[in-house]
Formats: structure tokens, sequence, C-alpha cells
């Protein structure tokens, strides 16, 4: 939608891009995407640290285009004044407002589903999601903050012909349709690398699901491409899947918001399930897989400070989430997120009922046998380091 919304400026047009263009610029990245991920196994590594490098470069470069171009509002506008037209209360509203940041800044579990290609996952994949979230707060908040400055005209904005908001105020504040075509297309290759890293981490994650037998057709899933060296069919299957699921945008646009909204409220429940199984069972569990120099460890007093925080904290908005944006509702604004969860919820049963029982659970023989691989493997780990590949650690 928002590489879409980038059209209607370069173009000039008044209207926004019908639904079946936006579908086709849709079909058109995740095929691109899909065909990197098959043949271009070995560029993704070097992909990933370009799509950072280039997101923070974006930032930095769009804000001060922004701030030269744009006329400035006051910074008693920017943090002073609260803006409710929801209906709801002052305070419902802000809680309610917190789902466009907790969608900003989720997905950092990506980085998981790629440890077993990773050679120093113990210290790499905690270190990566640090990073992730630090990264996408401190230049999230500078980029908003970059905004609100050259918020001049909200009605304008708002109601633009583009759909997208962010896309007006970049023509606003430039006043130049190359201008803000140009800053838009950079944001555009941020989506086009997320998507990349998305389809990566999406096959991993039912290529290992389906060599643990936990998915179904788990046979035919459970292959490598011994030319290739990736999941190919799981590839081609995220690709599928993706397709079908993208064409719900061709529907009523509650549905497809839904949809959309709800996997916020699903990823942080699958964050949350496990952490509060640990408080539950106890952090003692974790004893006896790590050693006095295993990294990342937080303690009792801190561990179930932070477990207990984010089992409180996915509990409510998870709740909050499923009210609707606005308290006038009609058939057209209701949130219909929470039928959303239920027929997930139902699913998630059917499927642990048909799979559950044949799940076996990490192979760790047959993952340590990756590792080793992956270990040996030209290019992987430092120059000069050797790698603990046996190092079961858990970092908590």
């Amino acid at each position: 939608m928002f590489i879409a919304a980038a059209i209607v400026v370069a173009s000039g047009r008044s209207t926004p891009v019908d639904s079946w263009t936006t579908y086709l610029v849709f079909l058109a990245i995740i095929t691109f995407s899909t065909i990197v991920n098959i043949w271009g196994n070995s560029i993704l590594g070097p992909w990933s640290n370009f799509a950072l490098y280039w997101s923070i470069l974006s930032v930095i470069i769009i804000s001060i285009v922004l701030l030269s171009m744009s006329e400035k509002t006051s910074a008693e506008f920017v943090f002073t004044t609260f803006n409710n037209e929801t209906g709801w209360s002052d305070g419902m509203a802000w809680l309610l407002g917190l789902l466009q940041s907790a969608l900003s800044l989720i997905g950092f579990d990506a980085v998981l589903h790629m440890t077993e290609e990773m050679p120093n996952p113990h210290l790499d994949a905690p270190l990566a999601i640090v990073y992730a979230i630090g990264v996408g707060g401190s230049t999230g908040l500078i980029f908003i903050l970059v905004i609100l400055f050259c918020l001049t005209d909200v009605d304008k904005v708002v109601s633009s012909p583009t759909g997208q908001p962010l896309i007006a105020l970049f023509d606003q504040a430039t006043n130049s349709r190359a201008a803000s075509t140009i800053i838009s297309c950079m944001l555009g290759l941020c989506f086009i690398h997320g998507t990349n890293g998305s389809i990566t981490t999406t096959s991993r994650l039912i290529y290992s699901m389906a060599r643990d037998n936990g998915f179904f057709f788990s046979r035919y899933f459970n292959h490598i491409n011994p030319k290739l060296e990736v999941p190919v069919r799981t590839i081609i299957f995220t690709y599928i899947f993706n397709v079908l699921f993208g064409a719900l945008y061709l529907g009523p646009t509650v549905a497809f918001n839904a949809f959309i909204a709800s996997c916020t409220i699903l990823l942080n429940i699958s964050y949350a399930f496990p952490i509060f199984v640990l408080v539950i069972r106890g952090r003692g569990i974790l004893a006896p897989h790590q050693h006095p120099h295993t990294p990342w460890k937080l303690g009792n007093f801190w561990g179930y400070l932070v477990n207990w925080t984010a089992c409180l904290y996915v509990s409510v908005t998870s709740v909050l989430f499923c009210f609707p944006p606005s308290l006038h509702v009609t058939g057209n604004t209701m949130n219909y997120v929470s039928v959303v969860i239920a027929i997930c919820c139902l699913a998630i049963a059917i499927y642990w009922i048909a799979r559950g029982k044949t799940f076996e659970g990490p192979n760790l023989e047959t993952i340590m046998a990756q590792r080793e691989e992956v270990a040996h493997a030209p290019g992987h780990g430092r120059r000069g380091e050797k790698e603990d590949i046996h190092d079961h650690s858990v970092s908590a």
C-alpha cells in the first residue's frame, strides 16, 4: 500500500491506486523476494547488513530533507497537544494508540528462526534482539518527532487521496513531487528488505517444524535442496500462502484490517506463552543448561521482574487491541480482531490435536550435525575464531 501510494504522488493523480494495482505491486515484491531466497542464499547475509544500514540512512536523510524544506509546528503542539477524535476517553485513546507502536517493534523473534545457521547463536541471537529494539526504538522516536514538527496541516494529511498519511505529509512538507517520490521510495525499499527477511525466517521456521515432525506433510517439507542449500519447498509454500493471504486486500477492508491487526496480538501471545511457562515452572529449570560463562543471564530477581512484566503487558494489550478504534461503532468501523483471534485459536487447537502427538521436539543430534556443517562451511564464523558448536547454554 505504501509503494502504491508513492505511485499516486509520482504520477500526480488525485485518486488513490485501486486495489488490484496495489495487489499486483505486492505480488511483484513477494515474487522478487522469493527468487532471492531460492537462488541468492549466498547474498542473504550481506543483504541483511545492507538493509540495516539503509534503514538508518533513510531515517537520517528523510529527517534532514523534511526539516530543511518544511514549515514547522511549535514545540507546544508536538509535546503538549492531545487530539482525540475517537470518542473514547483520553486515557483509553492513548492505550489504543499503542497498537501502532507495538506493530512497529514486533517481529524481533525473527533472528531465533535463523540460529541454526549462525556460528555463535548463544552470543549473537540475544544481541541481535537487543539491537533490533534499540535501533528500531531510537530511530523511530527521532523520526516521529521530525514528522510531528513538520505536520502543519493535519486535516489535509489525513484526507489525502493517497490513502497513506505519511506520504501525504512528505508531499506537503517538501512541496515537491520529485522530492516526496524519492524519499517515499527510500522507505518503500525498507519494506522490500523486510519482505525478504520475513520469507527467509518463515521458511526456516516451517522447515524446522517439519524436521521435528510437527508440520503437515513433514516428510515433504523436511527437505534441503542439495544444490541450492536452502529449503526450497518451504520457501515456495511461504510464497503461495502470502499470495493467497494478500488476496484478502481485494475483499472487504474491515476483514483485511482485522487480519493485519491480529498479527500484533498473535505474535505477542506467542512470545508470552513460553515466558509464562517459565515463570510457572520456575527459572530454576534453566540452571542445568547454563554455566558460569553463559552470556545474557538476568538472574532470578531481574529475570522474574522482566518475565512477569512481559506477561502482564501482553495480557492487557491483547484485550485492549480488540476494542474498536472509535467509540461510535458501525458495521464498517467495528474491530473484528476478536473474531480472527477466535478462528486462529480454533485452528491451533485442531492443529495440536492432529499433529501434537507426532511432534518429536527439537532433534538435537540432527541440529548439531547441521551446526557442524555450518561451522565448517566457507565464510562462516569470524576469522581466527574457533566456534564452540557444542555450547548449549541458555540465555535468559
